[in-house]
């Protein structure tokens, strides 16, 4: 029936725990497999045993209608909460109407005796899915304590067995991705130890990730108090490389749990003197500190242990001195991120930035795309480019080494006003980490003398840009540059016909790509500088709203011109309904959505549109800096949704909205002047201004070109990797083209070497793995050498309670039905819906057009969601924490860009725009 069962009959129904370790997982679960391990490491553990998996699986097989119940599970996704639930519920109530057989029960009442029948004992589950290195979930199944008798073992077993289907165990499996039916459950049968003290330990701090802090967490009596969170626990933080301890919070604790005299527990209030006493002296600390660096030692990670200082008999007690200290769990901490790759080079303390927060893409890369971004990064690249010291990879995704920069008195200022525009909360951090003796190093105080003389060009670039040169006509130069540059590159790597010519070709070309860039990035940071500065001289005159409007709407960039396109190309559609109803056809194959279409003046006009499109946009496409994602040219699913949701607005609704932001600008600017040109100083002031407005309109609209530039070269790089994949599949180096994303440059060229004879089957199958299991991961934004992401919060001052706290970044307050979009393949936006992501980035940007107002978990004020939302006059506000599960499709919010908060207004009310409120002109 299910995986459990295959051998069954040669498996042992119940095990000692000292007899099973971590290769018995399948057998006792997560939780009997390490109870097992720290039993062999000679670490103080309560005696007992395990009614293994065979033992479930003989007791699930018995019950007819559990082969129902898993067919049901396996339809069902965590969006289907109340089916779950009822699921729930009929699984649970069928099985603890069940009888357990005489040859099982047998079987367990033999072990309990073998371990002493006159002891209580605690009965805890085991599943076979939890406690695992990369997925670890305490409180999913049933434990129970002071089990007393062979009639309350056996139905605490049971209460066990129907716990593995809870509602919550099963969204956990559902989250996980785990198989219902290859999920099984052992029980932990051990004798109980009757605590005077108990708690929590981590080796590594739970919260910050900090990996050399020990945390602990303590309270009187059973720690089922703390576990359920019905008392506040003292706490402790200690230095393991020291044994200090650094922090000691001392609560106060009203009640704890004890032993019940007749079975199970209950709650007590502690006397008023003792509530507010110590619960762990330093001996006792330095104990379990010491047994905690033992046990993560031995599992190699770090660990949440639950451990207790008891005694064996309940008459004992109150004897004190006869407590000693006993482990009864250890499971890894699997929230903390993952260090590999981010250890100090030098045993100084180092800090790294997250590259996927200032790509806006937070979601893990595949390995050859994290190989590829080492090939564009230009300072520390080695010269084959598999490796740069400054570029670390971890979790699947990538960090920037900031340390030397700064450790300097000058640059660490540039450094840190530089990622604050990213995110506004990474200065708290940074300055945090700054502050500590340990992160002092060495540092060049001067840049290299081969740096400093294409330093003063560079400069002096940025200087002429913004103060001399007539800019006019810039962008359109660039563009032309552009197209010139990126066909050349395309007609040379594919008038070759060998493959390691092809990859050389494509490696040359990604590693001069950043001196192509100079072509422009003096002129873009004169742009950029200019509206900086135009803004800062309008505060004295203009509203916040207005400061925003002046800079709206600058020409030039690309992103906006790939959104006019798009809504061009709806207006033509509403003109042939032969599309139209393509679009509105959900059997539409989105890749072959135009084959057969009929040809006339109409369609004719159209496909060359889109064909126009697709050359210079299709290159593009959601998280495009990852070679595994499809670009719209391979699959136009986004942009036909878009186009799809145009035609339910108005026509032209895109121009006419560029045309309010054109005006909106206008207004303000004149207003601007007008205060400007008066005083003595104003001619002067004007003269200025009218410079600055000149640079900002003419170079302003360059900010993406430089990656526009990177995803078209990309682009030509994935079809080159794309048909050697083919041919290495036909050689039978790989079974699958997809394999070829699985792998490092370096790693293809080997593959091209004759006589390979080992193509990383095994290691390509690992990190397929690997790819799946960091789409769990939270990537932090700062994160140091020592695994610490130091906390941050925002200013919750004078923001309405209950609020969503982040950064501004767009001004306007609107109201809306929120749409919580995690892939903008899968979903569409209405038009005034409120945008709800974790990150954006330009293959997001189509839904913008729809958009009434925008809310980010990741983002500052230049990051991509940010600046069109400017663009388009959208009420904006990023960095707003777990913003996509505290908020739900359907939920009515209040958007406050001005003042940097989200309100929910009402809970999943409906699907509309009803009012708003934004800034003059838009």
């Amino acid at each position: 029936m299910k995986e459990g069962d295959r051998n069954e009959p040669k498996r042992p129904v119940v095990v000692f725990l000292n007899e099973v370790g971590s290769d018995d997982l399948h057998l006792v679960g997560g939780k009997g497999a390490n109870l097992g391990e720290l039993i062999r490491l000679g670490v103080p553990v309560p005696p007992g045993f395990c009614v293994t998996t065979a033992a479930f699986w003989r007791f699930v097989g018995s019950v007819v209608t559990m082969e129902d119940i898993y067919d049901t599970l396996s339809r069902l996704n965590e969006e289907h909460l109340d089916e779950i639930r009822s699921v729930s519920e009929r699984a649970r109530s069928v099985l603890l109407d069940s009888p357990i057989s005489e040859d099982v029960a047998s079987e367990i009442l033999r072990a309990w005796q073998e371990t002493g029948e006159d002891y209580a004992y605690a009965v805890r589950s085991s599943a076979t899915a939890e406690d695992l290195p990369d997925a670890s979930f305490a409180g999913q199944q049933e434990s129970f304590l002071n089990v007393r008798g062979e009639t309350a073992l056996l139905e605490a077993v049971r209460k066990c067995w129907a716990s593995l289907f809870t509602d919550r165990a099963i969204l956990y499996r559902i989250r996980n991705r785990f198989d219902h039916r290859k999920v099984g459950l052992s029980v932990v049968v051990q004798r109980m130890v009757f605590a005077t003290k108990s708690g929590i330990l981590f080796t590594a701090d739970p919260v910050t990730g900090h990996r050399h802090t020990v945390t602990i967490n303590a309270s009187f009596g059973l720690g089922e108090a703390l576990v359920g969170g019905i008392v506040n626990p003292d706490v402790y933080h200690v230095d393991k490389r020291t044994r200090a301890v650094t922090h000691l919070e001392i609560s106060d604790k009203e009640r704890a749990t004890v032993p019940s005299p007749d079975g199970g527990v209950r709650q007590v209030s502690l006397p008023p003197q003792k509530r507010t006493v110590r619960v762990l002296n330093d001996e006792e600390i330095a104990s379990l500190v010491d047994l905690g660096i033992r046990i993560e030692d031995h599992f190699g990670a770090p660990q949440d242990i639950e451990w207790a200082i008891a005694v064996e008999r309940p008459a004992d007690a109150g004897a004190g001195d006869d407590a000693k200290p006993y482990i009864l769990q250890a499971r890894p901490i699997t929230s903390l991120y993952p260090l590999d790759g981010l250890k100090s080079p030098d045993d100084t303390l180092h800090v790294y930035f997250s590259m996927g927060h200032q790509q806006n893409m937070t979601r893990p890369l595949s390995p050859l795309s994290r190989s590829t971004v080492l090939q564009l990064v230009p300072i520390g690249r080695s010269p084959d480019g598999s490796t740069n010291p400054y570029v670390r990879s971890s979790g699947g995704r990538l960090f920037a080494d900031i340390t030397y920069p700064l450790r300097h008195p000058i640059l660490r200022r540039a450094v840190v006003g530089l990622v604050a525009r990213f995110d506004a909360l990474a200065p708290q951090g940074l300055n945090q980490v700054m502050a500590r003796p340990e992160f002092r190093g060495p540092y060049r105080f001067f840049p290299k003398r081969d740096l400093i003389v294409p330093g003063l060009r560079f400069g002096g670039r940025i200087l002429r840009a913004l103060w001399l040169r007539d800019l006019t006509g810039f962008i359109d130069q660039t563009n032309a540059r552009i197209e010139e540059y990126v066909a050349e590159f395309e007609e040379r790597v594919f008038a070759q016909c060998d493959d390691k010519e092809r990859l050389q070709t494509c490696k040359e070309q990604l590693h001069g790509l950043f001196a192509f860039f100079l072509n422009w990035i003096p002129e873009t940071i004169a742009g950029d500088g200019s509206r900086q500065v135009l803004i800062g001289m309008a505060r004295r005159w203009l509203s916040p709203s207005e400061q925003s409007d002046l800079t709206v709407a600058v020409p030039g960039n690309v992103v906006n011109e790939m959104n006019l396109a798009i809504g061009d190309l709806a207006d033509l559609v509403r003109e042939i309904p032969a599309i139209a109803a393509r679009l509105n056809d959900p059997s539409t194959d989105p890749k072959n959505w135009l084959h057969g279409l009929p040809r006339n003046e109409r369609t004719e006009s159209f496909l060359r549109e889109w064909e126009s499109f697709l050359s210079r946009f299709g290159a593009r496409g959601p998280a495009e800096i990852e070679l595994m994602v499809p670009r719209f040219v391979e699959d136009p699913t986004p942009v036909l949704r878009v186009i799809a949701n145009h035609l339910r607005g108005s026509p032209r609704i895109h121009r006419d909205r560029l045309e309010a932001l054109d005006r909106a600008r206008e207004t303000a600017w004149e207003k601007f002047t007008g205060y400007a040109r008066k005083g003595f100083l104003g001619p002067l002031r004007l003269r200025l201004i009218r410079r600055l407005r000149h640079v900002m309109l003419e170079a302003g609209g360059l900010r993406e070109h430089h990656k526009y530039v990177a995803i078209r070269v990309l682009w030509v790089v994935k079809r080159v990797l794309m048909e050697l994949a083919a041919r290495q599949v036909e050689a039978g180096r790989l079974d699958s083209p997809s394999d070829i994303w699985f792998l490092t440059w370096k790693e293809i060229e080997d593959l091209l070497e004759p006589g390979t004879t080992d193509p990383l089957r095994a290691e390509i199958a690992k990190r397929r793995a690997d790819l799946e299991r960091f789409q769990r991961l939270q990537p932090p934004l700062i994160i140091t050498s020592d695994g610490e992401s130091p906390v941050v919060r925002y200013d919750a001052k004078n923001v309405p309670a209950g609020a969503l706290v982040g950064h501004s970044v767009s001004p306007g307050v609107v109201e809306g039905i929120v749409r919580v979009v995690h892939d903008p393949t899968l979903e569409s936006l209405a038009p005034g819906e409120v945008l709800v992501a974790q990150y954006t980035d330009p293959g997001w940007t189509p839904l913008f057009l729809n958009a009434a107002g925008l809310v980010l978990e990741v983002g500052g004020d230049l990051t991509h969601g940010a600046v069109v939302a400017r663009e388009y006059g959208i009420p904006c506000v990023v960095g707003v924490r777990n913003a996509t599960q505290k908020l739900r499709t359907g939920d009515r919010v209040r958007v406050d860009g001005n003042r940097g908060f989200v309100i929910v207004l009402d809970v999943g009310s409906g699907s509309a725009v009803t009012s708003s409120e934004t800034p003059a002109g838009r």
